[in-house]
């Protein structure tokens, strides 16, 4: 109907009608672009929604995975350098704790349960990231997945850890045990101190370890920590959750 006035009003050179029919049909194809990108916005924000979410148990369920071992993981690097200082003779005593022996005997342990967030990587695949409107959540979500990668190439390098049960079981013995309050099975260790200060390459050994350990803690599982707590309160921000203990 428009396209059949516009041409009779070229024919009669009747530029007035000309040009409202014209903006009939400009306005009419703004309008009906602006109704379409209000319905994909709405559309976006619906999906983000239910992105965060599905987002949330992700973590917490990453977190749990984990928990435990993270823990033990973190907190051996102290026992493992005060271990350390008895051994080599830094620290007046001749005798290593249960738990520095502990940390001596299992320091070429890296394993731990690292894993991506699934929702993640299905809106990475789907390339749909954009619908995260928060940039500093974007953001820290993409920084989680690299972190990821680089952890799980630091956990596989151990090229410089050595296993201190095998070099010399004489030094460091253990017994398995059941921790009935864990759950789990544990190991007892015992640790000749005399017996690692003579042989110097248990000694070379225990020094490759803490450095491996360290580098462990510092390059791969810290920043992995750290970043997935991060996303953790960015998406508890976004959803407006307040977890027991939160300021």
């Amino acid at each position: 109907m428009i396209l059949r006035r516009l041409v009779t009003a070229f024919r009669k050179q009747d530029w007035f009608t000309v040009f409202v029919e014209t903006m009939i049909v400009v306005f009419g194809v703004f309008i009906g672009l602006q109704v379409n990108n209000w319905n994909a916005a709405r559309g976006d924000r619906a999906d983000e929604r239910n992105f965060l979410e599905r987002l949330h148990p992700d973590i917490v369920r990453v977190e749990q995975s984990s928990a435990r071992v993270r823990v033990r993981r973190i907190a051996q690097i102290d026992y493992l350098r005060s271990g350390a200082e008895v051994i080599f003779g830094v620290a007046e005593r001749d005798e290593l704790t249960p738990q520095e022996c502990l940390a001596v005997a299992t320091s070429h342990y890296f394993n731990i349960n690292v894993l991506n967030l699934p929702s993640v990587v299905e809106l990475e695949n789907a390339g749909r990231v954009s619908i995260i409107r928060d940039t500093e959540l974007r953001t820290a979500l993409v920084d989680y997945e690299q972190r990821v990668q680089t952890f799980k190439i630091r956990q596989g390098d151990q090229s410089l850890s050595n296993n201190l049960l095998m070099l010399n079981p004489q030094l460091v013995k253990v017994t398995p045990v059941f921790d009935s309050e864990l759950g789990e099975m544990q190991t007892l260790p015992e640790c000749d101190v005399a017996g690692m200060r003579a042989d110097q390459a248990f000694l070379n050994a225990v020094a490759e370890n803490l450095d491996a350990y360290d580098a462990y803690l510092r390059d791969g599982l810290l920043p992995w920590d750290a970043q997935l707590a991060e996303v953790h309160r960015l998406v508890d921000r976004a959803l407006g959750i307040m977890h027991e203990g939160t300021p």
